[in-house]
Parts: structure tokens; C-alpha cells; sequence
């Protein structure tokens, strides 16, 4: 009987003792529950995520139709939030300027020696200094002795014209005769070097020693 009474009484030892240590674990688990209690929600649930925030479609300018005139700045209303241009350029009066502009630079010297040349009736050719010479136009020769000078396109000696000068250059020219016949050689013209002599033989058996002295101008 005493055995009961004791196990009796070691029971209820036992009873408070889980009482007091179940009293102390609520106030800790409730603590758990309140901190952990919202993430361990989310992380059950996956979350409810926001939807995207819904933004203004950009509105684009219709596309004008066939046979419309496109507007201008200033036409019909404004739009919103862009200001209308009222302040318009007053309109010039006679004899004033609306706008400048640039003229295109000329060299002041670039064709001018050439329109000089073409005055006087001789060209002009540009040597790599910059200098300008004259294009020969005639020639001076030695005709049997005499000294002669004779311009493009006249004819010589003077008292026989049997030939014509075609063309000079600065060191040389060409001769042909007046007649418009060829030379006993067949060309229709002879070339003579300054400083060379050319001997030709007529038809009535005349003979011209004719030397190229030098060339020039007019």
C-alpha cells in the first residue's frame, strides 16, 4: 500500500514537472511562429507576384493619306504640350538681303596669262616654276643667204613663195608647200630643227637651202 502512495506521488512530481517546462516552450514557440511565420507562408504559397505595371501604348502619327498635304508646324491646333511658333520673319523690303552666302574662290592668276595670250594671238604654257612663256608663233629663217621671218600660216621667201610655214614649236617647225602638193619624199610637210638646213629642188630645177635660225613670238 505504502508502494502506491509513493508511485502515486512521483507521478504527479513527474505531471508538474512537464506543466512547468510546457508553460516555458508556449512563449518560445509563439515567438517561432510570429518571427519565422510569414517567410515560412511565402515559401509555401510561391508568392503572389505584382502584375507589370500597365504603361501608355506611344501613339504614333497616322500615315498620311494618298493625295493629303502633310501638315506644317503651326497649322490647325497644337498639340499638346508643344508651344506654336508665332513670331514670323518680317518680309524684306527693295534692294535688301534675305540671306548671305558665299562666293567660291577664284585664283586671281590661274587663266589669266593664258586670256593674255589669247589677245595678242599666242598662247602660253606653264613651266614648273610658275613662270609663264609664250607659245612660239613664228619662225625665222635663212632662205639662200637672206634672213627671213615668217608667222604661222604665211608664206616664203618673199620673192619666190613656193613654201608656207604649217606650224612652230620651240624647236622646230613644219613646211609645206604652197602649191598644197607633196614633196618629191611624199609627205605633205617637212619638219627642220633649229640650227638644221633643208635643201629642196623644184620642179624647174630652183633650188632652196632653207635653215631654221630660231623661233618665237609675235
Amino acid at each position: 500500500m505504502a508502494s502506491k502512495k509513493v508511485q502515486a506521488a512521483l507521478l504527479k512530481q513527474k505531471e508538474a514537472k512537464q506543466k512547468k517546462v510546457l508553460f516555458l516552450l508556449v512563449p518560445i514557440f509563439l515567438a517561432l511562429i510570429a518571427w519565422q511565420g510569414p517567410k515560412t507562408f511565402k515559401a509555401l504559397m510561391g508568392g503572389n507576384t505584382p502584375p507589370p505595371p500597365t504603361t501608355a501604348a506611344a501613339t504614333t502619327p497616322a500615315a498620311p493619306t494618298p493625295g493629303s498635304a502633310p501638315s506644317t508646324p503651326g497649322a490647325g491646333a497644337a498639340a499638346s504640350g508643344e508651344l506654336v511658333d508665332t513670331d514670323m520673319p518680317p518680309s524684306a523690303l527693295d534692294g535688301q538681303l534675305t540671306n548671305f552666302s558665299v562666293f567660291p574662290g577664284r585664283d586671281p592668276f590661274a587663266g589669266g596669262a593664258t586670256a593674255a595670250g589669247a589677245a595678242t594671238g599666242g598662247g602660253t604654257s606653264t613651266t614648273g616654276g610658275g613662270t609663264t612663256t609664250a607659245t612660239p608663233t613664228s619662225a625665222r629663217f635663212e632662205i639662200n643667204g637672206s634672213t627671213q621671218d615668217v608667222a604661222v600660216a604665211d608664206t616664203f621667201p618673199e620673192d619666190d613663195p613656193v613654201f608656207k610655214l604649217v606650224s612652230v614649236t620651240a624647236n622646230s617647225v613644219l613646211i609645206g608647200l604652197t602649191s598644197g602638193k607633196n614633196f618629191t619624199n611624199g609627205d605633205a610637210s617637212e619638219e627642220i630643227k633649229v640650227g638644221e638646213t633643208l635643201t629642196v629642188t623644184g620642179d624647174d630645177g630652183s633650188t632652196f637651202s632653207i635653215k631654221l635660225l630660231s623661233t618665237g613670238s609675235n
